[in-house]
């Protein structure tokens, strides 16, 4: 079997078990929302701001250098283990410090003690790099989505105890602490690597110079993405936070757990198949073509029916997020599609390329936010629909130049998903009108809800039933084989 079909093969697996994992993890999410109040999510992100930069930073790209080198020793694993181990351990101590600037830059008192507690994942997560990251240069994906399922069943349960107990904002991380626990033994148990007592900087270093620009581009983009919440947390407060902050994380649910599979999936395969420039470009348009059938339904029926999600979802307190929830849609749509473009660059040994897409996010989104913060919180999503998608777009043509693809056969890619999405929107619209006429009781907005999520799939299904069969047949002998 070759490299690709085992990667492919394994990804399904891991596919199946991502979903039934976020569904389950989302379905407890959502009840441990309804529990909690906005402010609790507000503190959690305050808390998060500076440590959670300092985290990113902390892996230090070793990981993906792991993945990309084409050949790896044990020394040269047990020298990065050790390595990655004494960085988390000092920037746990310098994180445990950080609680009292950030407490001043929020004027919030109460994150003090739970920033500190966070410093806590430095080490668990430096534990993680290595076992983790040989099962991903493995392609063995399907071990990884079974300990991804079972870590998130422990820690949503545990979550959801302690939501229903009051814990308030320590719920959320405490869940994470038992999270990456539990995470780090399965790993373990499932790679049967273990480091030896060896040690030699000069081993690690090969790996350090490559990850060092994915750190880089990773820190640019935690900044980017972290920026506007240290602006919304500033300006406005704690709620306000909570609510600007769940709108964005419920957007990015396609993204987090649809796309984030796709690309891990991915890399370890541009790697191995990086110096061949044909079966780049192919994979490349048809990545990004399965993830856009994958999402657009998705992104754009949040956006035009996130009225009945929200309500129904969590209920009449968390109607304030519904326009920046519909706006954060749109935004995440073209976040989800434009993600390959780094890894794409990575794979072929150009990690620095992408500091230079965050670098430009980072220096236009957060100024762009302070300005419209001034006219409320709903103007705080608006950045995100015009400055936002102009970067991608020249980070994309830069991609596409680099590639040799020109830009009507990579538009083409998006003709289908397009147009099944519109199918399904006007066909919702329809089915929901007919609905109107022929019902004779009232209905109520779950039930809405609900009609219009199974008149959806069965809409978007039968378009690329008819209009895009090859596709999925592709797909379909991929999962035989």
């Amino acid at each position: 079997m070759s490299f690709a079909r085992k990667a492919a093969k394994s990804g399904l697996w891991f596919a199946g078990f991502r979903f039934t994992t976020q569904l389950f993890s989302w379905v407890v999410t959502i009840a441990i929302a309804r529990i909690l109040v906005p402010e609790d999510y507000g503190l959690m992100a305050m808390a998060s701001i500076l440590t959670g930069y300092v985290e990113i930073f902390s892996e230090l790209g070793l990981g993906a250098a792991i993945i990309q080198k084409k050949e790896i020793t044990n020394a040269e694993l047990s020298s990065t283990f050790w390595l990655s181990m004494i960085v988390g351990t000092i920037l746990s101590i310098a994180s445990f410090g950080l609680a009292y600037p950030t407490a001043w830059i929020f004027n919030e008192p109460r994150i003090i003690p739970i920033t500190q507690l966070i410093s806590v994942l430095f080490i668990i997560g430096a534990l993680m790099i290595v076992p983790y990251n040989i099962l991903s240069r493995e392609v063995k994906f399907k071990q990884i989505g079974m300990i991804q399922l079972f870590a998130v069943v422990v820690a949503s349960l545990s979550m959801l105890m302690m939501a229903k107990a009051g814990f308030g904002v320590w719920t959320l991380i405490n869940g994470t602490i038992i999270l990456r626990c539990v995470t780090v033994i399965l790993t373990f148990w499932a790679t049967k690597w273990y480091p030896k007592l060896h040690f030699q900087f000069s081993e690690a270093k090969p790996l350090l110079k490559f990850g060092i620009s994915i750190a880089g581009s990773r820190s640019l983009f935690y900044i980017f993405q972290k920026s506007d919440k240290l602006i919304v947390g500033k300006m406005f407060n704690a709620q306000s936070l909570g609510y600007y902050s769940f709108a964005m994380q419920l957007a990015s649910i396609p993204t987090d757990k649809i796309v984030s599979i796709v690309n891990q999936v991915s890399f370890p395969v541009f790697s191995r198949y990086q110096e061949d420039a044909a079966r780049i470009q192919d994979m490349y348009l048809k990545t990004t073509k399965y993830i856009s059938l994958l999402i657009a339904p998705l992104f754009f029926g949040g956006f035009f029916f996130g009225d009945e999600i929200i309500i129904v979802l969590l209920g009449e307190k968390w109607a304030p997020i519904i326009f920046v929830f519909k706006i954060f849609c749109i935004a995440q749509f073209i976040v989800s599609i434009t993600a390959i473009n780094s890894v794409i660059h990575s794979s072929q040994g150009r990690p620095h390329w992408a500091i230079n897409f965050h670098l430009a996010n980072t220096l236009l989104m957060p100024v762009t936010i302070f300005i419209v913060a001034r006219y409320g919180f709903n103007a705080l999503a608006f950045p995100w629909i015009t400055v936002y998608p102009l970067v991608c777009v020249g980070w994309t043509w830069i991609t596409l130049r680099k590639l040799n693809i020109s830009v009507s056969k990579y538009l083409q890619v998006f003709s289908t998903p397009f147009l099944a999405t519109l199918f399904m929107i006007v066909g919702i619209w329809g089915t929901q009108l007919a609905l109107n006429i022929i019902w004779l009781m009232p209905r109520s907005l779950k039930l809405i809800l609900s009609q219009e999520i199974v008149a959806g799939i069965i809409i978007y299904t039968t378009y690329l039933l008819f209009f895009e069969r090859k596709a999925l047949l592709a797909i379909w002998n991929l999962r035989k084989n």
